[in-house]
């Protein structure tokens, strides 16, 4: 599977943007903290793409970064933990070469308080008492280490959207909000910078009811965040090589334009990219076939409404040829492609398996597409809808295309 999206990888995000003024500009970037700054997906125990990873990101396609290391962001560590990791000499080594760090610390000691049932206003202030001084401590020991270093503390979302209205919540709200209104003293009296989080953030972002990490587009939201506040020279994204992807999400205009710039999807002789119109599976066929480096082929795909005069029709055969389409009467070239369809096309052409279960409403255990959704979601490609659905007889569009080609990117150490 790694292979394959790496081949993907290869041909889609092969993008080189040079500032004028990048070279002495360059950054070391660490990032120090708890699993939502190591990247730890919504489904199942498993790392993938981090705020950090799309801040470096960001970085590098700027030609800004010099280096990028998150080895010292591991799930489940406390602000106690953060603290003890500085006398490591490894991580006093690195923190000397370094010109940013992000900081993302101190929710595990509130979700342990939480996990105990212990959420009264003592205990929850006693708790933030703890983090206040060994992130305080934390970032003097950093600038003991590297005085010019630039240090970014990171807010939380309240991770807990799915709770049952009641109580117990309303004091895990307050308590968080609580915490994020003390990481941002904390960070003034330190004279460093607050990432606020929590202002934009909403329970679209957390898509598993059942855990407390974002998808892909809410570590982008934070990624966001941290941009709109950082003093460096602040990478300004080309311009948009189509004239109506301004309006949408950071994500989808990020990954509409790298695809762009590598070839692989093109919009329409007025300059237009049309991202809200659906896609057609001849359009798919034509994109896919481009980013796995599919190209011609002497295999007859063998519909009878696919002719060899037809756009699509190398990039058709060539697929079904490697079983990524399944052989029938008719391909429907026109036809609009859904989110099952997709779910499939994905699942076949990277030779994905699911890791875990993933439950949806609508999504019987009869549905013919049922283990390549589980396969696409708990692969952290593809997510549901809202209430625990994935939509599956939904069209895709040409931004959720785009999107989700981005995904199987984030997702690839």
């Amino acid at each position: 599977m790694k292979r394959r999206i790496s081949l993907l990888l290869a041909a889609v995000l092969f993008v080189s943007v040079t500032p004028a003024n990048a070279a002495d500009q360059k950054v070391d970037y660490v990032a120090f903290g708890d699993s939502i700054a190591s990247g730890q997906t919504p489904y199942g125990v498993k790392v993938g793409t981090s705020y950090t990873d799309l801040i470096a990101d960001q970085l590098e396609t700027e030609n800004y970064l010099s280096s990028f290391s998150k080895e010292f962001a591991l799930s489940g560590e406390t602000s106690t933990q953060f603290l003890a990791r500085l006398t490591q000499s490894k991580v006093q080594a690195t923190v000397k070469e370094a010109e940013l760090v992000t900081i993302s610390t101190g929710a595990n000691d509130l979700i342990q308080l939480a996990l105990t049932g212990s959420t009264e206003s003592m205990q929850v202030l006693e708790v933030l008492a703890k983090i206040d001084r060994n992130i305080t401590e934390g970032i003097k020991q950093l600038k003991l280490l590297n005085p010019s270093v630039d240090i970014y503390v990171t807010g939380y979302y309240f991770p807990f959207p799915s709770m049952e209205e009641g109580t117990q919540k309303d004091k895990l709200k307050t308590a968080f909000s609580l915490f994020n209104d003390q990481l941002k003293s904390t960070a003034a009296r330190q004279s460093v910078s607050f990432v606020d989080v929590a202002a934009k953030f909403n329970s679209s972002y957390l898509p598993n009811p059942n855990d407390i990490h974002p998808n892909v587009a809410g570590y982008q939201l934070i990624a966001d965040q941290f941009f709109a506040v950082w003093k460096g020279v602040v990478p300004v994204v080309d311009q948009d090589p189509f004239s109506d992807i301004g309006t949408t999400g950071s994500q989808a205009r990020l990954a509409i334009m790298k695809l762009a710039e590598a070839g692989i999807l093109n919009g329409n002789p007025d300059g237009t990219f049309t991202p809200k119109s659906n896609i057609t599976r001849a359009e798919t066929a034509i994109i896919l076939a481009r980013a796995l480096g599919y190209g011609k082929t002497t295999a007859q795909p063998g519909f009878s409404d696919v002719s060899t005069n037809m756009k699509a029709y190398d990039a058709i055969a060539a697929l079904t040829e490697a079983g990524v389409f399944a052989k029938a009467p008719k391909f429907n070239p026109d036809k609009l492609l859904t989110r099952a369809q997709m779910a499939r096309v994905l699942t076949q052409s990277l030779k994905l398996e699911a890791s875990n279960a993933v439950p949806f409403s609508d999504v019987p255990a009869t549905h013919w597409a049922k283990d390549e959704i589980e396969a696409v979601v708990s692969n952290g490609i593809m997510n549901g809808g809202s209430n625990s659905r994935f939509l599956p007889e939904n069209n895709m569009t040409r931004e959720q295309f785009a999107m989700t080609v981005y995904n199987v990117w984030s997702q690839t150490p």
